[in-house]
């Protein structure tokens, strides 16, 4: 199993309206892509505003080809395009690290 884990540095006056999208919106739209969504985290000390995220899968094939579909899905480039128009960019940086559990990880 690998996991992928995402930091989304988020505008501050715009935190609630990417948590309002994640929640509304990509969550429906991962699971319809086959995402397997692990946690959603907010950060509470340390750098932010961020919204971290977990996702797992069982090779780098799989996540590739989600994130393809998911990323070519009209709905979600509306969702975009709409959330982006009325609050401006939600994210100014997104950070990505694909994660293999070593071999005396309680989680694997």
């Amino acid at each position: 199993m690998l996991y992928e884990m995402r930091r989304y540095e988020a505008f501050g006056h715009n935190k609630a309206a990417l948590y309002d999208r994640f929640a509304n919106h990509t969550t429906q739209l991962f699971e319809r892509h086959g995402f397997n969504q692990i946690a959603y985290f907010d950060t509470v000390i340390g750098d932010g505003p961020e919204l971290t995220y977990l996702l797992a899968w069982d090779s780098l094939d799989e996540r590739q080809r989600c994130w393809e579909t998911f990323n070519a899905d009209p709905e979600w480039a509306a969702v975009r395009r709409a959330t982006t128009a009325e609050h401006g960019l939600l994210v100014a940086k997104t950070h990505s690290s694909v994660l293999k559990p070593l071999p005396f990880s309680p989680m694997q």
